[in-house]
């Protein structure tokens, strides 16, 4: 199939910024520049798509996600803010959404986020208890990092009293010293059963084990929003045998509608290297060549390790899921077997020791191709963005946790530090590289609302929260896609609109870049009207 995109604005994220049209023959992009010169290289028979004064940019690329983890979650009740605004909300819709399931299913819920509840506090077994004693409930955090469980659970899953914190994980506790229904982070790894994906301290544990019919059903669910986004290529940050199982099958059943980068959690780490896994296994479709680890937990659930602590937090508090020398240790491990690594860190005492390793990396075995990020990068000070950028390391952002979290993280962890919350001017000053990403569930796939809160700085109480950080739309615009394409390995066939690049392509209501100054906050509102993926339309926007 032959066919000449024109008729609107497109936007290449190349050095040709915009063109007049795009000629693509069957799924690769043949010709880029003037309807004439496309023509021409088109020849007969070939189709033009009018675009209708819409604006065409290559497919967005979405660093950091969880596929069936966003499945899953929106498959349980919503408990997201400002329909869950406090303890009564979240036993009322928990409730609610109980009558629709089967008798004896437990009820889960996703999404809330105890900064936004009037009580100011994570709720507790006892609160849950109110939504039934019958059945099992179990709610997740907006982070992922945290669960919360009812009292019958918690007797199921064989936490007593007597029950110690587990190595990167912690139960929540009572004023007593008695767990009162809170799991952080490795302490979730008690609900996946004996049998379940277990990453002890490698990670909080999203992998909540089900049926081979019901993982692909969260696949299907979780990868529509990205379709509807306009998104045609992500990373999965946090495989396991459950995810990658999923996936191979979504391939052979044709079901998949996006390249995927797989990166392996690091609890794996040993067996990728037995097996000899690298950077170059893989096709247009499946990658696998990277490690996920964890340095620290989650800011918004107040567990990450920020230098100067909590003010909302009994704990005050965070911690990593390794200490500095063992965390050096793998990630050495994992550079000199030419493995890719991606590091999550989002309180600022968390990155050190990444930078550290990868110093020690690069200085022992060098390997200038080698991509180290920084998921999150959250609270990177300036000293730390400067080492980064020495060492070629790739910030990988979400500023939408600013526009949904920022007040209530500065909140937490006091103004001062608040000022470096989400710093990306600072990353665009001295690193090479750096993306913007979603890190779905924990937002929705919208890369026009995080490019828009990149820009703005604005969160959704309207705070302006440190505008010096700001970055410009053309800055976010490529970190939503030739940045991205490059950090995943993907930037010869990905991330731009050129000559040889697969046609994969998001259409949308207006361009980014006709905004005036005063008009950016209505970048939100931009929407995508079609998703074209290898050359062929698989979304469009009724």
């Amino acid at each position: 199939m032959k066919r000449i995109f024109t008729g609107g604005t497109i936007l290449t994220m190349a050095e040709n910024k915009q063109v007049e049209a795009v000629y693509v023959e069957d799924n690769v992009i043949k010709a880029v520049g003037t309807l004439a010169e496309c023509r021409e290289a088109a020849g007969s028979g070939c189709k033009t798509v009018d675009l209708n004064g819409r604006c065409m940019m290559p497919g967005f690329v979405d660093t950091h996600t969880h596929p069936m983890m966003l499945g899953m979650c929106r498959i349980w009740a919503d408990l997201d803010y400002p329909k869950v605004a406090g303890i009564d909300d979240l036993i009322r819709v928990l409730k609610e959404h109980g009558k629709t399931l089967p008798a004896g299913e437990a009820i889960r819920g996703y999404a809330f986020d105890q900064r936004n509840f009037k009580e100011r506090r994570h709720p507790t077994a006892a609160d849950l208890d109110q939504v039934s004693t019958d059945v099992y409930v179990q709610i997740m955090h907006a982070s992922g990092h945290c669960n919360v469980v009812n009292t019958k659970l918690l007797r199921a899953i064989g936490v007593t009293d007597d029950t110690p914190d587990p190595p990167g994980g912690a139960l929540g506790r009572d004023k007593d010293g008695k767990p009162n229904g809170q799991l952080f982070d490795s302490a979730n790894d008690l609900l996946s059963g004996l049998d379940g994906v277990q990453p002890q301290n490698h990670g909080p544990n999203i992998h909540m084990p089900d049926s081979p019919d019901h993982l692909m059903q969260r696949f299907e669910v979780g990868q529509d929003f990205f379709v509807r986004a306009g998104i045609t290529t992500v990373n999965e940050v946090q495989l396991t045998k459950q995810e990658l199982n999923t996936y191979l099958r979504a391939r052979d059943q044709g079901k998949l509608k996006m390249r995927m980068e797989m990166s392996f959690l690091s609890n794996y780490l040993d067996d990728v290297i037995a097996l000899g896994f690298n950077s170059t296994f893989g096709d247009n479709w499946l990658t696998i060549g990277s490690i996920k680890f964890y340095s620290d937990a989650s800011l918004l659930s107040g567990t990450a390790n920020v230098s100067t602590g909590y003010l909302d937090s009994d704990r005050h508090e965070g911690y990593n899921y390794h200490e500095p020398e063992e965390m050096i240790e793998i990630l050495v491990k994992a550079h000199k077997n030419r493995l890719h690594t991606l590091t999550h860190a989002t309180g600022d005492a968390a990155v050190d020791p990444i930078i550290d390793a990868i110093e020690k990396a690069q200085a022992e075995d060098p390997w200038p191709e080698a991509i180290h990020r920084v998921e999150h990068a959250g609270l990177v000070t300036e000293e730390q963005a400067i080492r980064m950028g020495k060492l070629g390391m790739i910030p990988s952002t979400q500023p939408e946790f600013l526009y949904l979290y920022g007040d209530g993280v500065v909140d937490a962890i006091g103004e001062e530090k608040g000022k470096e919350f989400m710093p990306m001017a600072r990353f665009k000053k001295y690193c090479s590289l750096y993306t913007i990403s979603s890190d779905a569930p924990v937002t929705t796939p919208n890369p026009m609302e995080a490019i828009s809160t990149a820009v703005t700085r604005r969160t959704n109480e309207g705070t302006v929260l440190c505008p010096e950080q700001a970055i410009t739309v053309e800055d976010g615009l490529k970190a939503y896609t030739i940045y991205a394409a490059r950090a995943l390995r993907r930037s010869h066939i990905a991330g731009s609109i050129e000559v040889g690049k697969l046609a994969d392509f998001a259409i949308l209501s207006e361009s980014p870049l006709d905004l005036k100054e005063d008009e950016i906050q209505r970048m939100r509102d931009i929407k995508v009207i079609e998703t074209w993926l290898d050359g062929e339309k698989i979304y469009e926007k009724k």
